[in-house]
């Protein structure tokens, strides 16, 4: 009875070892997430409240990391280096201005990734409304550096490769 305990127990927690193997987020699924959440934190819909938006500021600073590199294509507007909180200021600024915001990341390619470091080429698809009802919008590829600080996956530069039709 007691090989049928043991057996039972191994059995078990190898059973159990497997399914969190199987099911825990790998690196590239966390980057992915990352991306995800600053679309969710950087889009503004028409109805939202200003309360929410200054929350989601607090948030949005923890995506980067302390010193972030903005390299924009034509328009020069946000290219520069910025502390994180800097850029979730003009985050603020910028959607204080706008009636409704669409930031969304799509065909993420991983170009290199190491334990701490990682260089992801993306489709940026960004659009907003600004408050007199005029469209502005963006299509285009972008390189993306990110750093692990701390377990987690940080923004710390965005350079801008060109425009998509």
């Amino acid at each position: 009875m007691s090989k049928r305990i043991i057996l039972g127990t191994v059995f078990s927690v190898l059973a159990v070892l497997a399914m969190l193997w199987l099911f825990w987020p790998n690196e590239e699924d966390r980057i992915r997430e990352q991306f995800d959440e600053l679309s969710d934190l950087a889009s503004r819909t028409e109805d939202a409240s200003p309360l929410s938006g200054a929350l989601g500021i607090k948030s949005f600073a923890n995506l980067f990391c302390e010193e972030v590199s903005l390299k924009t294509g034509s328009s020069k507007l946000f290219t520069g280096n910025y502390t994180n909180h800097e850029l979730a200021r003009r985050y603020g600024r910028l959607r204080v201005f706008a009636k409704s915001l669409d930031l969304r990341f799509e065909a993420l390619e991983f170009q290199t990734m190491d334990e701490d470091d990682a260089k992801v080429t993306v489709r940026v698809l960004a659009w907003g409304t600004d408050k007199s009802g005029k469209k502005h919008g963006e299509d285009f590829r972008a390189e993306v550096l990110l750093q692990k600080l701390e377990g987690e996956w940080k923004f710390r530069q965005f350079a801008y490769l060109g425009s998509l039709p």
